[in-house]
């Protein structure tokens, strides 16, 4: 289990690195864009790339016409994919085990203590009384006597939560601007986003690139609240001039998933609101580069598993057994008309007998048995090396359990 947490990790490191220079090409962009971006590299760290680096594999060890790759393409794309091999069994997953879980719980706890706050202060609040027009009755608003900035705040019904008085220390087009922001935050679903990825923070909180990762979800969904109110016709002096305002007089909310104004960088936000500065369509170009790189994160753990699965077929294929018995069926196996496969690895010996083997994949439990039974009995030519015979080491054979046929 570790070494495929390891190598999740890395699969998913690689995928943010990428997503990382894709970002950088767009910077001149809408960020609505770099938002999505990031958020899908977000999401790939709860989404393994197993399930269909195992389709590649099945595809690999059956295919018949392909052309091979050389040793160091395949040990070079095997590194990549899975840069940590299978490790033998020891108490250090164990211990990693009850590390991660005390950092776990630390997250969790710190982010519900936070959420339950909140629910208080909500639960305490009233229906607001002003006149919000752009709201209607899409979005419920109320009012809170605490000193917090306006905030949109709930998962699955958000509310928009303002403090009390607000409309006597922001103008009515600074308030205007302020409240089409959170109305942004709720067309958007950023405080169902921020909370995936709250989640994303609290499994792998011991990866900073998570964290960094979470400062860029922040910036880009507030940027992208900014372009939105100024797309909409607000006067941007006004809009910074009613942040300022907000921020002076109010508290930010310490919860990702309870979006404010206030959040990023918020002299860079001002800057950029007060000029207008209105962001660039994406080129045609650019659509077809994003379009090919979510192509490509589907297609690419495919090739993987696909190229594994044919360095699988060709180690079989190079290296022939002079004599192979066949494994007894089952008995089991045979009463329930079960069939199956099983993969193993092993050792050819310098005088051709077979050592260390082991199950690297079955289809069933109850073909292990026979299956290694049956290989212990093969004999390989040994493999020669300066005409001497010599062990090879991680030969893999697949065995096939077939009713009505031969075995193998």
């Amino acid at each position: 289990m570790l070494t495929e947490i390891v190598n999740h990790l890395w699969q998913s490191t690689l995928v943010l690195a990428a997503i990382a220079a894709l970002a950088a090409l767009l910077r001149d962009h809408g960020a609505h864009t770099r938002y999505w971006l990031w958020w899908a590299a977000s999401v790939k760290f709860l989404v393994p790339f197993a399930l269909l680096t195992a389709l590649g594999d099945a595809l690999g060890t059956r295919a018949l016409l392909v052309v091979e790759p050389d040793d160091w393409t395949t040990r070079t794309l095997d590194f990549i994919a899975e840069p940590m091999p299978a490790t033998a069994a020891s108490m250090l997953p164990l211990v990693l085990l009850g590390v991660w879980a005390a950092g776990f719980v630390t997250v969790a706890g710190s982010w519900l203590a936070r959420a339950l706050k909140l629910r208080a202060l909500l639960n305490a609040s009233m229906p607001y009384a002003g006149t919000l027009p752009r709201i209607g009755h899409a979005l419920e608003a109320r009012t809170t006597s605490a000193l917090v900035e306006p905030a949109l705040v709930g998962i699955a019904r958000p509310v928009l939560l303002l403090p009390t008085g607000i409309g006597e220390r922001l103008s009515a087009a600074q308030l205007d601007a302020v409240v089409a922001h959170e109305l942004a935050h709720w067309r958007r679903r950023d405080n169902l986003t921020a909370a995936v990825h709250m989640l994303v923070e609290a499994v792998f909180w011991f990866h900073p690139l998570v964290w960094w990762l979470g400062a860029r979800l922040v910036e880009e969904r507030e940027r992208a609240c900014d372009e939105a109110v100024l797309s909409a016709g607000h006067d941007g002096r006004a809009y910074a001039e009613g942040i300022l305002n907000v921020c002076e007089h109010y508290l930010a909310s310490s919860l990702k998933c309870a979006a404010g104004v206030s959040g990023a960088d918020l002299k860079k936000r001002v800057v950029e609101i007060a000029r207008n500065k209105v962001m660039s369509q994406l080129p045609l170009q650019k659509k077809i580069l994003l379009g090919a790189f979510a192509l490509s994160m589907a297609i690419v753990p495919v090739v993987f598993g696909f190229v594994s699965g044919r360095a699988v077929a060709q180690n079989v294929s190079d290296i022939m057994p002079l004599v192979r018995i066949n494994p007894e069926y089952p008995v089991d196996a045979l009463a329930a008309r079960l069939e199956g496969t099983v993969m193993l690895e092993f050792t050819v010996t310098a005088t051709g007998t077979i050592k260390d083997a082991v199950v690297v994949e079955s289809s069933a439990p109850v073909f292990d048995a026979a299956a290694l039974a049956a290989l212990g009995k093969w004999r390989y030519q040994p493999k020669m090396e300066n005409g001497q015979p010599v062990e090879r080491v991680g030969v893999r054979t697949v065995i096939r359990f077939q009713l009505g046929d031969r075995p193998l």
